[in-house]
């Protein structure tokens, strides 16, 4: 009877794990996805990378994290999504982008997961 209940329980966890893994986008959707991702970075340029910032540290930290979240999300479905026009360089991008924030962070004792925890990134 165990054994039973067992692979009834080994069965829905499958089915289960299919439906958690995300479909595959059509290009139009893909295109939409990386345009709102894009946005995001693009929103957080004047807070992080112009050479005279006026926003305080916890405003430049949650754009810092809102931009690597939308970079690990780009990496994340170009990757899932790499026969669509434009992913695979996507993806590239992201993965570079992502290793050199890594790597900074690294070298000043940090990581991404420590850094951004219990950020509000909306």
């Amino acid at each position: 009877m165990l054994k039973k209940s067992s692979f009834i329980c080994a069965g829905l966890l499958l089915g289960l794990s299919s439906v958690v893994f995300a479909q595959p986008l059509s290009q139009s959707a893909y295109d939409e996805f990386i345009s709102a991702q894009t946005k995001i970075v693009n929103e957080t340029k004047h807070i992080l990378d112009e050479d005279d910032q006026k926003a305080d540290a916890q405003t430049q930290r949650q754009a810092f994290c809102k931009r690597l979240k939308a970079y690990q999300d780009i990496q994340k479905v170009s990757e899932e999504n790499s026969s669509l026009n434009m992913a695979p360089t996507m993806s590239m991008i992201a993965r570079n982008f992502l290793e050199r924030q890594d790597q900074s962070l690294t070298k000043s004792g940090m990581t991404a997961s420590v850094f951004c925890k219990n950020r509000e990134v909306e």
